[in-house]
């Protein structure tokens, strides 16, 4: 797994938050909450997932496409990532390719 530079997030940013991406980093149970991701698969533009969802067997195979974008406490919270992320996105580059 891999995280973006820049990490959206809607949680506030302090050494418990930084502990929970050193987790994340290294493919570790971190809590319950939710990322933002490149899409993993050949559709969409970003996806949502449940992080312990992405510890899975199945996803640990395919875990050097996994780029987390963004981390939220909730759902709606990872939606609203995903807008801020795609009007970021648009505001720099004038369209929504992927590097």
């Amino acid at each position: 797994m891999k995280l973006a530079d820049n990490i959206y997030t809607d949680i506030e940013k302090s050494k418990s938050f930084e502990k929970k991406l050193d987790r994340i980093a290294r493919g570790k149970s971190a809590g319950p909450f939710f990322v933002v991701t490149l899409p993993l698969f050949s559709h969409g533009l970003l996806e949502i997932y449940e992080y312990n969802e992405l510890l899975q067997n199945f996803y640990r195979t395919i875990d050097d496409r996994i780029v987390i974008l963004g981390v939220s406490g909730s759902r709606a919270g990872a939606k609203q990532l995903v807008l801020d992320i795609l009007e970021d996105h648009l505001d720099q580059e004038g369209r929504l390719v992927w590097p």
